[in-house]
């Protein structure tokens, strides 16, 4: 959905599919009518709106066309096999940033498609994993970008001005497929969730974070300190994590994280249809820290 207007990007698929999975369908819902079409060769993976730009996602491309009531095909990327169509877009008075796989594994292109820039093709490129990219997700004010790779163990973030790194977090030490990724309404922190259906949240900026007094401390190994110990014992872990699938959930469900305030998590269930809210609150017990609270659920039906 483009905002809050009455465009929605509408690409086929589930059981009984209207349109096939190669056409993208630019919904109006003021006129309850498509406002037009776009076809592609290979299937969409996924569809990035702004209002004068759309962004479309295929495996090995990722295209740009002007929005407009019959669109131009203003610049196309090639990038490595993107199975999963990792590309997020970050729009404001500042940046006008696009953020995707590059051509090498583990690469992410970063590219300004301001309409001022647009002619000069300023790409930036981030060696970021040595696999092949799961995940990317751009802060609100496109000064960082995170990304995870198909391994699932990392997560890094990078300066987009400069594409220096400027934190790498561990999710945790077995493979896992990173299935959601947030920054805070405000960038201090990240959310992550993967088909472990665990939850981490890590703080981005200790030394300027204080909440009564109590800083939000991303948690490290008590091994960490000694010399010549393995990486792993030097990993700096999520402030706080929570197991939010159920035993008894009948298929295994992929979530999608949202942030309310900055202090709050929604997570939407797509086949469960609901979506729930955690808050981060302060534990009673010193030692644990914060701790992650499910304080509420509603069907996306009510």
């Amino acid at each position: 959905m483009l905002y809050r207007t009455n465009y929605v990007a509408l690409v086929g698929g589930g059981k009984q599919p209207r349109f096939p999975i190669n056409k993208l369908c630019i919904w109006d819902d003021l006129k309850k009518k498509p406002s037009f079409f776009l076809e592609f060769l290979n299937p969409i993976l996924n569809v990035l709106l702004s209002r004068i730009r759309i962004i479309v996602v295929l495996r090995n491309q990722v295209m740009i066309h002007a929005f407009e009531s019959k669109p131009r095909l203003l610049n196309t990327y090639d990038t490595y096999s993107n199975e999963t169509g990792a590309c997020d877009l970050s729009i404001n008075e500042q940046n006008s940033v696009l953020a995707f796989p590059g051509r090498s594994i583990g690469q992410i292109q970063l590219v300004d498609i301001s309409p001022e820039n647009q002619d000069k093709n300023l790409i930036s490129i981030i060696k970021a994993h040595k696999a092949r990219i799961q995940f990317i997700c751009l802060s609100n004010s496109g000064s960082l970008v995170a990304s995870a790779s198909v391994t699932g163990t990392l997560i890094r973030i990078h300066d987009t001005s400069n594409c220096t790194l400027l934190y790498e977090f561990r999710r945790g030490l077995d493979r896992a497929t990173v299935t959601s990724m947030k920054f805070s309404p405000n960038d201090t922190k990240l959310a992550v969730l993967s088909d472990k259906n665990t939850l981490h949240v890590y703080n981005l900026v200790e030394s300027q974070i204080d909440y009564n007094d109590e800083v939000h401390g991303n948690k490290s190994h008590f091994l960490g300190g000694l010399p010549l110990v393995p990486k792993y014992f030097k990993s700096t872990w999520s402030f706080a994590s929570k197991n939010v699938g159920r035993k008894d959930d009948p298929v295994n469900d992929c979530g999608v994280i949202g942030w309310s305030d900055n202090e709050s998590i929604a997570v939407l269930w797509k086949h469960k249809g609901i979506w729930e809210k955690y808050v981060l609150v302060e534990s009673d017990e010193k030692e644990r820290g914060w701790e992650i609270v499910r304080e509420g659920w509603r069907s996306f039906g009510e």
